[in-house]
């Protein structure tokens, strides 16, 4: 379970967006009731998952590259399409790549972070950016906004 600290830093996280067919770009976390436009095309929710430091266990850039390719695997098995991401503390050098995986369900999206032991995911609608618990209830959600992603990110 995260703790409270934990899930002030999945607040104010940032996530960068590698989508196939577009210009990357970030979506940074809002006042409650802003958001964006939505991507023409783009099948809501966007899922985004990771599998970096599964149960709180922080691991070297190593492991957790091999801990992604499992869950890019699992994703490939089922015939989902996704696009790498990246969520990111701004407040730290902290960073973790995951995938975004556009049309997934939030049922859906919680069991694959509990599969792949994580705390929490991330769900983006047209209307809201929420990070959703996959341990118990909680959930956190304010607007979102689009910028471009610096150059800099990975």
């Amino acid at each position: 379970m995260a703790s409270e600290d934990d899930w002030a830093s999945y607040a104010r996280a940032v996530v960068d967006f590698v989508p196939p067919d577009g210009e990357p770009f970030r979506l940074v976390p809002d006042r409650v009731g802003a958001a964006g436009r939505w991507p023409d095309g783009l099948d809501p929710p966007v899922v985004v998952v990771t599998a970096w430091n599964p149960d709180g266990v922080l691991l070297p850039s190593g492991d957790n590259r091999a801990n992604n390719r499992r869950l890019v695997a699992e994703l490939a098995r089922f015939g989902l399409t996704y696009w790498p991401a990246v969520g990111r503390d701004l407040d730290s050098p902290h960073l973790e790549e995951g995938v975004a995986i556009p049309g997934l369900t939030v049922a859906e999206g919680v069991a694959l972070g509990l599969r792949h032991g994580q705390a929490a995911i991330y769900v983006w609608t047209p209307d809201d950016w929420s990070v959703v618990s996959c341990t118990d209830e909680r959930r956190h959600t304010c607007g979102w906004r689009r910028t471009a992603r610096p150059p800099s990110t990975t």
